[in-house]
């Protein structure tokens, strides 16, 4: 049975499967089974955006057609852009792939419903696959209903935290700080009346009580210290083991920008993502497959299981498709509300005079890879297949659509995933007849 596993799909054009590069369309076309993430919702026309947002990524219903003709059945909806057009948002988003018959994962009508894990049977096995979201996870996350109110749909949360560390010397000067701005005598003040336990010598909030603010904490060293929702964690792993029980082939889905150091385009994962990643393995995760970063991170062998802790993006089509802009997300970019979306669009990949900026100008952005997973008697052998989304081509209707890379490209992508792979041991190789990026054999059996 062969499972491809692709990263984020970012789009809103049509006719996909006749424009991309044959040689991938086919590879998808083969598969048994393909997985994606849908970073985009799709609102019915009387669906409001809600508010708040910025940018968002929203396309109509039909767009998902795509995912038909690309063979692309696993669909995961969980990730910063569930929420865009509000829950009704996502309720839309639901019945359109339901409509198509997709199996949407990671998100549901409730709590529960985006919980539980997902199956796709092919005539060679089966495929379960559990959908999860850290970035934005604390407001999209779906509830359960209960106290008299109703169920909320939503997103697969796994919500978490952090704090900043520092040393007695750091600590002391932010504390005086806060004193010095006043703000340490409003927040004492408000948690009194709001009744709020003292947090006591070792750790304060920097910032307004009610507003905006960071967690201090003191430490040896400074750091960024992230911690995730343990029953969060919790609760996605019962689905994990649900979904290893009763399927030949378990994939855990991890939407996450987050990087080390608080960076959204860190190289390597916060703590927490690995902590969490490895612990869906020890649940009977058949491999962790993270997207989000749009652009590659690490990969790390556990317990003889893969753990890709970012694939990058199958397709990152901003300025050619037909994707929903609200008027407030042109002003928060500081559009006029009858701006156009090419306004919008030219300033974000080209400068003023000319020269690519963002996405557009870094490689990393642009190299990508897709994961094929081959089980076949309990042994589960995986590849690599680097594409380029040549976010730097120079016509802007050829951006963020893959093509597959030159023998060049493919050694220097494995060597870039080499590096950032280096705290986890493992090496890879390009091997330039297959056109793939190799690791290594994983079976079933744990060590």
């Amino acid at each position: 049975m062969r499972i491809i596993a692709c990263g984020d799909l970012l789009f809103s054009s049509r006719n996909l499967a006749k424009r991309l590069d044959k040689r991938i369309v086919d590879q998808l076309s083969a598969a048994d089974a393909v997985f994606a993430n849908a970073e985009f919702c799709c609102p019915k026309p009387t669906t409001p955006p809600a508010a708040g947002r910025g940018y968002i990524t929203s396309v109509k219903p039909a767009t998902l057609d795509e995912f038909v003709d690309l063979n692309i059945k696993l669909v995961s909806f969980a990730n910063n852009h569930t929420g865009d057009f509000g829950w009704e948002g996502v309720i839309d988003t639901i019945e359109a792939a339901e409509e198509r018959g997709l199996i949407h994962c990671g998100v549901g009508r409730n709590l529960d419903d985006a919980r539980a894990a997902r199956f796709f049977d092919t005539p060679k096995g089966r495929v379960g696959v559990v959908a999860v979201s850290s970035t934005r996870s604390e407001v999209f996350a779906a509830s359960v209903a209960g106290g008299s109110a109703v169920a909320r749909p939503g997103l697969n949360p796994l919500r978490w935290g952090r704090s900043y560390v520092l040393p007695d010397q750091e600590f002391a000067q932010l504390q005086n700080i806060t004193e010095l701005l006043g703000v340490a005598a409003s927040n004492r003040e408000g948690a009194r009346i709001e009744v709020m336990a003292d947090q006591g010598p070792d750790s304060f909030k920097f910032g307004s009580l009610f507003e905006s603010s960071v967690q201090i904490e003191r430490g040896e060293r400074a750091y960024v210290r992230t911690y995730m929702n343990e029953g969060d964690c919790e609760a996605i792993l019962k689905s994990v083991r649900d979904a290893a029980y009763r399927s030949d082939v378990a994939i855990v889905s991890l939407h996450t920008h987050e990087g080390e150091g608080d960076g959204w385009y860190a190289p390597y994962p916060p703590a927490f993502i690995e902590e969490f990643a490895r612990r869906a393995i020890d649940a009977g995760a058949s491999a962790v497959v993270g997207h989000g970063a749009h652009f590659l991170r690490g990969v790390e062998i556990y317990k003889n299981r893969p753990i890709f802790y970012n694939l990058g993006s199958l397709l990152m089509e901003f300025e050619a498709g037909e994707s929903i802009i609200a008027p407030e997300m042109y002003a928060a970019y500081g559009y006029d509300l009858d701006s156009r979306p090419a306004d919008l669009h030219q300033a974000r990949a080209k400068d003023l005079e000319g020269n690519f900026v963002g996405f557009n100008a870094e490689p990393r952005f642009s190299r990508n890879c897709i994961a094929i997973l081959d089980y076949e008697s309990g042994a589960l052998q995986f590849r690599l297949l680097p594409i380029d989304l040549g976010m730097n081509r120079e016509r802007s209707l050829d951006r963020g659509l893959p093509r597959l890379v030159s023998a060049e490209i493919g050694h220097e992508i494995a060597a870039d995933l080499t590096r950032m792979s280096e705290r986890y041991g493992t090496v890879l190789h390009y091997d330039e007849a297959l056109g793939t990026i190799s690791i290594e054999t994983i079976t079933d059996n744990l060590i």
